[in-house]
């Protein structure tokens, strides 16, 4: 594909234009970006504009050349005052069986351990051996999106930082100066309703109580060791269980869904992947180049070319599972008359006398959570005293009930560690030998010093040189091999986790940058591509839907003087396994945090925060930033959980109401 027909993809007919294209061109060249990258700063630009939808014109493009040169100077700006603030010290799930109503790749429910009730609205009957904890209910479009709770969440101020912009892009040349001084708040979601918690009060015995639900042992496969077959099956399982979904929720009969690929003059209801038109496709993919991918049992895996001209609003990406009504009738493609939307999963809910539990464990103030995400020392560098400073803060200022870190701790693409140029530190009596001796000696006597009483989990990624799994999903880390206290709990990645009365999810690969949509009509102008996300991840029922996951390389010279593409590192996935990387049980966490390399945000969707916490430093040593969470504690007075009607009185958790969350610099 020419370089004209790429732009026109992206950037639809109005890229015809012989001046317009000569104008994208020329900024390509200028700015050294390919058409993906500079169609992601057009949509950052477009964001900020007054008018609904703009008009791709040599006036606009002669604005968003002044919009990309000022980013350009702010990022000018920041680096410039990190090298005289920050000078471097050194130079150069246990699987339950399958529920009914909770389809799941490897049947997963919730785990044994610790062991809990599953009171469900359907009415399934209750084991005698099981303890109370967890309980689900079915969420209906009034508990999602009433038009009153709509008004409320856009009148609280949120965020409006969920946008393209890069870590490296600065908002205003004040908050450049502002990133360079730890604790300065840069954003705030719901400052209205939510007050930030005083915290901890180290004086007493007040704890929050952390439940996983996942079952580590699931994550202990070998890696690269997939086999083919179990890869097919996998895929093909998923097509399956979304199939059964439909069928539930649209209470259709099997006799609706049919074979795409078959020439027929009677319409169908078609349920497959999203793929290429062409396997061997190369580039990004326009409305025109996909297809439908089938399930074994449908359509023997067979795909069909995919017709949407008669859809005025779609978004779509590869690998998702998605569903049509239309008719193949001419043999060549499959025309689209409809899209169905899948459904979401469940909210979770608490009994009356759980909430009360919780609300007095605090004495009724609010929970206080830190989340951050490495990496935690600059890429000229392996000085980790901003994480030092930043635990003493923990402890003297902030005083979290928790504190969730994401990795990478030591970043195995770290230039000197990639570069095997570790250099000498002179505060240690015996230099490490190893990378984990690097660990143990610089990383761990830094999180030792966290105070025992601020319960501490970690979550790895996948560029972690002390973790053994380098494939997604992702065991997770050794705490007695990091001689850790016991605070600290080492959660997989993914993982769903309870914290008192909240429900997280957690997932450490970056689904809000791998995701490349296919957009067409409205969607674009009416939501913004964070939320677009954001529900394809509820749809999906998966925290990385995207597939095959995206890779990050760079080009390099063989020995012969040819360039070639090296593996530096992505999404990395280990597709026989991928039933790990869905949510766990039948309900969507309270909050879903996917650290990201965008800017940090918040935003709620379909009543679910997102949180992305930002890098806790940047590449060049500017300071970045964590999210600070405020809940206020549950009750049954005021009105703030929502009452579900039904056989036993059980209350929405409602935290997009009860949380605050600051953005603050670390």
């Amino acid at each position: 594909m020419t370089l004209k027909n790429e732009l026109i993809v992206r950037f639809g007919r109005e890229a015809e234009d012989a001046e317009v294209l000569a104008m994208l061109e020329d900024i390509m060249k200028i700015y050294s970006i390919g058409v993906e990258d500079l169609f992601i700063k057009w949509e950052q630009f477009a964001y900020h504009q007054e008018e609904k939808s703009i008009e791709l014109n040599s006036a606009k493009i002669t604005e968003f050349k002044e919009f990309l040169l000022q980013q350009i100077e702010k990022k000018a700006n920041a680096i410039g005052g990190t090298a005289t603030s920050n000078p471097p010290s050194i130079k150069k799930p246990r699987i339950n069986k399958p529920h009914a109503t909770s389809p799941s790749l490897f049947g997963f429910g919730v785990p044994k351990t610790p062991t809990i009730k599953r009171r469900k609205v359907e009415g399934t009957p209750l084991s005698q051996n099981e303890s109370v904890s967890l309980k689900v209910i079915h969420n209906s479009p009034s508990l999602l999106e009433s038009p009153s709770e709509i008004t409320n969440m856009h009148s609280s101020k949120l965020f409006q930082s969920s946008i393209d912009r890069t870590q490296d892009s600065i908002s205003t040349p004040n908050e450049s100066k502002k990133n360079l001084e730890p604790g300065i708040t840069v954003e705030t979601f719901n400052p209205d309703n939510v007050d930030v918690s005083k915290g901890l009060n180290f004086e007493n015995e007040e704890k929050v109580q952390v439940i996983p639900f996942f079952e580590r042992e699931k994550y202990r496969f070998r890696t690269m060791r997939q086999n083919l077959l179990d890869a097919a099956e996998v895929l093909d399982e998923q097509i399956e269980l979304f199939t059964q979904i439909i069928l539930d929720h649209y209470k259709l009969t099997p006799n609706d869904i049919g074979d795409p690929t078959i020439q027929s003059q009677s319409e169908i209801i078609a349920i497959g992947r999203i793929v290429p038109d062409s396997p061997t496709a190369n580039g990004p993919l326009n409305i025109e180049s996909l297809a439908l991918e089938t399930s074994r049992n449908v359509g023997i895996g067979r795909r069909i070319r995919l017709n949407l001209e008669k859809i005025t609003e779609v978004t779509l990406f590869p690998g998702q599972i998605a569903v049509f009504r239309g008719k193949n009738a001419n043999g060549e493609y499959f025309m689209v008359e409809e899209t169905l939307q899948i459904p979401y999963l469940n909210s979770p809910v608490s009994t009356g006398e759980e909430i009360v539990k919780y609300g007095n464990s605090l004495d009724n103030d609010s929970m206080k959570i830190v989340i951050t995400k490495g990496p935690y020392t600059a890429n000229n560098t392996l000085d980790f005293s901003n994480l030092r400073e930043f635990v003493q803060r923990l402890n003297n200022e902030i005083k979290p009930h928790a504190v969730i870190m994401f990795g990478p701790f030591l970043d195995i693409t770290h230039p000197l560690i990639e570069s095997g140029l570790i250099p000498s530190f002179p505060s240690l009596k015996a230099q490490p030998k190893t990378l984990d001796d690097l660990f143990l000696k610089l990383i761990t006597p830094i999180l030792r010093e966290i105070n025992p009483k601020i319960q501490t989990l970690l979550i790895p990624s996948t560029r972690d040189t002390i973790s053994k799994h380098a494939a997604y999903p992702q065991d997770a880390l050794d705490r007695k091999y990091l001689q850790l206290p016991k605070n600290f709990k080492c959660f997989t990645n993914p993982s769903t986790f309870q914290i008192n009365e909240v429900f997280f999810g957690c997932s450490n690969v970056d689904s809000f940058k791998d995701i490349r949509e296919i957009v067409k009509g409205g969607n674009t102008s009416s939501k913004n591509r964070i939320s677009r996300i954001a529900e394809h991840i509820l749809q999906q029922r998966r925290y990385y839907p995207l597939f095959p996951g995206a890779v990050k390389d760079r080009k390099i010279q063989n020995g012969k003087g040819k360039d070639i593409r090296e593996h530096v590192s992505g999404a990395d996935l280990e597709v026989p396994f991928l039933g790990l990387t869905e949510f766990t049980g039948d309900f969507i966490p309270d909050i879903i945090v996917i650290p990201s390399e965008l800017i940090q945000f918040a935003k709620v969707v379909q009543n679910v925060v997102f949180v992305n916490p930002g890098a806790f430093i940047k590449p060049m040593g500017v300071r970045g930033t964590f999210a600070q969470l405020s809940v206020k504690a549950p009750s049954l007075i005021g009105g703030e959980l929502t009452k579900v009607e039904g056989e036993e009185e059980v209350f929405l958790h409602n935290i997009w109401k009860r949380c605050r969350i600051d953005i603050v610099t670390s």
